[in-house]
């Protein structure tokens, strides 16, 4: 009579009591109250032979809550395992819509690609969104490099909140890292003075005009203060040596300080005098970068701060810097106004 179903039951995945041509296990040979005459509502019959504690925890799947098993499982035979309607990478998308867009994005998760039951059981589970924990403890399973920032000394505040999701989508994202936004987009979503202030600014320190706050930052955690990537010192005053300052050296020439006299390390020279040498290469009182340059931007060329703080209630001292074709002219709270040409 069911020559309709007969093809079906060649399928690779065949459901149990079908494979053993028992269809009396779960259809009543003469009549029943339920649809396909069936010995019972579709999910008590199915817990007849599968344990039902798997589908008994803290959250449940909406088709296992309202009972209907088929949505996801064929009960006869399909092409694919445990008889599924439909593959699994995409069956969870015939009701995730929105998932399925996002997955068309430049940059997935690895685990969300391959397939969503890596992070998300089908049936229940203990947390939200039907996973076995939530961020970071989910996230460390398979991200133990990033668990060792906890121990950091300087943590980023979302990383220290466990907060994850803050700054990864966990799916799929069209910029790099699964970041939601741009990256400088992403930060200045937090970071808003700092935001009004580049915005403000005319001039941009390389790494900022270029919207890689990474490039100095250490997005998860660091053992210098401001979750540096590497070594910069919080004292304006510092006894110079070039380690003292790895953070700029990085990208910067880190022997631009090093001879008092010099045709091309530096442009910062009056002829051959190195004023870069003049002021920071010093055994007591060596300026930090940060006495003349803003890290971030500035109203002035080269990034030379309009104002520097002095003494301990941080008078600001006025910088007026002139930039000239073959040098510059600085107008200063520190000493009188001076130019350099270096021809």
């Amino acid at each position: 009579c069911h020559e309709a179903q007969k093809d079906m039951m060649l399928e690779n995945f065949v459901h149990t009591p079908v494979s053993e041509g028992n269809c009396t296990g779960c259809h009543d040979p003469h009549q029943s109250d339920f649809k396909y005459t069936l010995k019972g509502e579709a999910s008590e019959l199915c817990f007849t032979c599968h344990d039902s504690k798997e589908f008994d925890d803290n959250v449940v799947h909406g088709p296992v809550a309202a009972g209907d098993c088929n949505v996801c499982h064929n009960p006869h035979a399909s092409p694919n395992e445990k008889q599924l309607v439909s593959p699994i990478e995409t069956l969870c998308f015939n009701c995730h819509k929105e998932q399925e867009n996002k997955m068309n994005s430049r940059h997935k998760h690895k685990p969300a690609e391959e397939r969503c039951t890596n992070c998300h059981s089908p049936h229940a589970n203990k947390t939200e969104f039907l996973l076995p924990s939530q961020s970071p403890d989910l996230c460390y399973t398979c991200h133990e490099d990033i668990k060792t920032f906890t121990a950091s000394l300087y943590q980023h505040k979302p990383v220290a909140d466990g907060q994850c999701k803050s700054c990864h989508d966990a799916h799929a994202s069209d910029n790099p890292r699964l970041f939601p936004l741009a990256q400088e987009d992403l930060c200045l979503s937090c970071h808003n003075e700092l935001k009004e202030y580049i915005a403000s600014q005319t001039f941009k320190h390389g790494p900022v005009k270029e919207g890689d706050c990474i490039a100095c930052h250490a997005p998860h955690g660091s053992e210098y203060p401001l979750i540096l990537k590497a070594y910069f010192p919080e004292e304006f005053y510092k006894s110079y040596a070039t380690e003292n300052y790895a953070l700029c050296f990085e990208c910067h020439n880190k022997n631009f300080a090093l001879d008092k006299n010099t045709t091309n390390l530096t442009s910062f020279r009056d002829g051959d005098r190195n004023l870069h040498y003049l002021h920071v290469n010093k055994d007591v009182k060596g300026r930090s970068c940060k006495a003349c340059h803003q890290v971030h931007a500035s109203s002035q060329e080269k990034h030379i701060r309009t104002s520097v703080p002095f003494g301990k209630i941080k008078w600001e001292l006025p910088i007026k810097f002139t930039k000239f074709e073959d040098g510059g002219k600085c107008v200063v709270g520190c000493h009188a106004p001076k130019e350099y040409h270096r021809k």
